[in-house]
């Protein structure tokens, strides 16, 4: 028996519109196992839970929600407006005023349900961003306990400037210590999890591949972070660079390196041990308050 055109129609748009969405989705799937094969995180132990994490998580899901939901609204209703003439195309009939009363009726009950859920989702990332703040607000307020105003130590975190953000800054006695992160998964090799790069003529040799970018960018923002403090407290600052590789061993095969290389888990122990110049404590408090006015930039 054949299916009614209203049926077929539906079902045609049905797939016009999300068809892709599948077989993008089904493509997706294979690709991310074969990465997950053969490819490890450098991550060995799980990290710390920082402030507002839960309410950071809970922002992140409303935030894929609503992006969601306002793709989808648009598709919805774009799909009522096509099924009718695709009815009309299959069926080589005129369009009744009743079916055209009915997917009218159909897309302003969708365009309402819709409305209301965005602006229910909007409503409470509203109230999640402000609880976000406020407990990121308590959160470096207590950092003082560790490191009052008068701790020769000062660690700032994704300082903007232009084009480009700072992963982190430190401020100590030894210099300015400019900190670049960078993330390599560690590959697997014929079943075995390497975890060593070599440092050797000024390049990173990790065990699959040769890189000498992230050692160039660090000298770039060391520049640009000098320049900057030199200007803004009228003293000639020392600036120095650090690239931390989270996860793997380095196996330092040149005299020195500038930047330094360091892992994640070394770096509270050879930071002490680092020195581009001497700071007093005035300057290190100069210093700190010259970028306390760029990182204070985000909104009550």
């Amino acid at each position: 028996m054949e299916l009614p055109s209203v049926v077929t129609s539906t079902l045609a748009v049905v797939l016009l519109f999300f068809g892709p969405f599948f077989l993008l989705i089904g493509a997706m799937v294979p690709i991310m196992k074969r990465y997950k094969r053969s490819h490890a995180s450098p991550l060995t132990r799980d990290l710390l839970r920082p402030a507002g994490h839960s309410l950071q998580e809970q922002i992140d899901d409303k935030k894929i929600e609503l992006f969601g939901t306002m793709v989808v609204t648009p598709l919805m209703l774009l799909m009522f407006a096509l099924m009718p003439l695709l009815q009309n195309t299959l069926d080589d009939t005129r369009i009744s005023t009743n079916q055209l009363v009915m997917f009218g009726v159909m897309a302003a009950g969708t365009l309402s349900y819709f409305s209301y859920r965005i602006y229910k989702i909007v409503r409470h990332l509203q109230y999640l961003t402000l609880g976000y703040a406020c407990e990121l607000a308590v959160g470096q307020e207590l950092e003082y306990l560790v490191r009052p105003k008068d701790h020769p130590y000062r660690v700032y975190h994704d300082i903007p400037f232009n084009g480009f953000n700072i992963d982190h800054l430190i401020i100590s006695p030894n210099g300015v210590f400019v900190v670049e992160t960078k993330g390599r998964s560690k590959p697997i090799n014929d079943g075995t999890k390497q975890f060593k790069v070599r440092v050797e003529n000024n390049a990173l040799h990790f065990p699959n591949h040769v890189e000498t970018e992230p050692l160039e960018q660090v000298r770039r923002n060391v520049t640009s972070v000098r320049n900057w403090l030199n200007s803004a407290t009228g003293t000639d600052v020392p600036v120095g660079g650090i690239l931390v590789l989270p996860g793997w061993y380095i196996e330092l095969c040149q005299k020195a390196t500038a930047p330094y290389v360091v892992s994640a888990a070394a770096l509270p122990k050879v930071l002490p041990q680092l020195r581009v110049g001497m700071l007093e404590l005035a300057h290190i408090q100069a210093i700190a308050h010259q970028v306390e006015q760029k990182v204070r930039d985000i909104a009550k």
